[in-house]
């Protein structure tokens, strides 16, 4: 039984119930009976007066009103004031028309493309920072310079592992003056082995960098990235830069063929390219080991030396380096 929903709290639900079974008896016999100090029941006795429940014209012979009279009334006085709380939610739907008019009124005034301009290289890193953070698909970046700081990879490589570790793509391509650069070539190894995709080109390419396919990054001037960025977010514009991306991509080398040009396929034995071909398909050691007819131990201590063969740092990176190895 919850009557709390029509105004009534526990306390007064339970003198109200004294007094309907005890006749003409008075509040401090309902103290004593109940074993309430005398602050509380003072309380839920003028609670119940308000509500219409006690009559306390009489503190000595306290009279409880008959419940179908007090309770139905109760109930009746809050279905009034729930039909009155639905009625003012309904009538909001009135404003709908006001919003949309300011809504149509502003795209009518907004003739600006959504290109935010981003003054100081410092402003910018901390754009491209919180871009970074927030992005769940992919990044794309063309570096058309040569290689970076020391200060600037010891930020850049943090940031792209922890990207790489949430499950993001990483594509970027350089040119071939920052891997001239031992430390740069070093980052760019390490940024390959945590996941991330890296290409050389020779071709003259612009600077930029695209998160999600949904903002690009490109130089204020491209001759003077320090001066600052513009962040643009203008649908079709990023769609011109990412098709401009995905040819340089699709052109370029990877940074692994590019510094150690590919020799022959490795001679594999007919199980290592069976274990090779399961790697990436097969979601438990068990079933894949079944699949090629051999030991679940056997299947580990295969995968373990290709991994290791392959420089991959997991079984699904080992099957696509091995891909591009021409492997299998």
């Amino acid at each position: 039984m919850d009557v709390t929903v029509i105004g009534i709290s526990a306390v007064a639900v339970e003198i109200y119930r004294y007094f309907l079974r005890h006749r003409d008896e008075g509040v401090g016999s309902a103290r004593r009976a109940l074993g309430v100090d005398a602050d509380t029941v003072e309380a839920a006795v003028e609670e119940l007066e308000r509500l219409s429940l006690l009559d306390l014209t009489d503190r000595h012979r306290v009279v409880a009103t008959e419940p179908r009279i007090g309770i139905e009334r109760l109930i009746e006085r809050r279905l009034n004031e729930l039909n009155s709380e639905i009625r003012r939610v309904l009538a909001a739907r009135d404003a709908i028309a006001v919003f949309m008019e300011d809504r149509q009124q502003g795209e009518r005034s907004s003739t600006a493309l959504d290109i935010e301009r981003v003054e100081g290289l410092e402003r910018v890193r901390q754009r491209i920072d919180d871009l970074g953070f927030f992005s769940y698909k992919e990044t794309l970046c063309l570096h058309p310079g040569g290689p970076l700081s020391r200060t600037a990879i010891e930020t850049a490589l943090p940031l792209d592992t922890r990207s790489l570790r949430r499950g993001l793509s990483v594509k970027a391509v350089y040119n071939p003056r920052a891997i001239e650069d031992p430390l740069m070539l070093a980052y760019l190894r390490d940024l390959r082995s945590l996941g991330g995709e890296v290409r050389i080109t020779e071709e003259s390419i612009d600077r930029m960098i695209v998160f999600d396919r949904s903002v690009a990054v490109v130089p204020i001037h491209p001759q003077e990235s320090a001066r600052g960025a513009l962040l643009v977010r203008e649908p079709g514009l990023v769609s011109q830069l990412v098709a401009y991306f995905d040819g340089v991509w699709e052109a370029a080398t990877d940074i692994r063929e590019y510094t150690e040009p590919s020799k022959e396929p490795p001679l594999l034995s007919d199980l290592e390219r069976r274990v090779l071909a399961v790697m990436a398909t097969a979601d438990k050691d068990e079933i894949a080991a079944r699949e090629i007819e051999v030991s679940v131990r056997t299947y580990r201590r295969y995968v373990a030396d290709l991994m290791a063969r392959l420089g991959a740092v997991n079984r699904f990176q080992a099957a696509l380096r091995a891909k591009e190895e021409n492997w299998i």
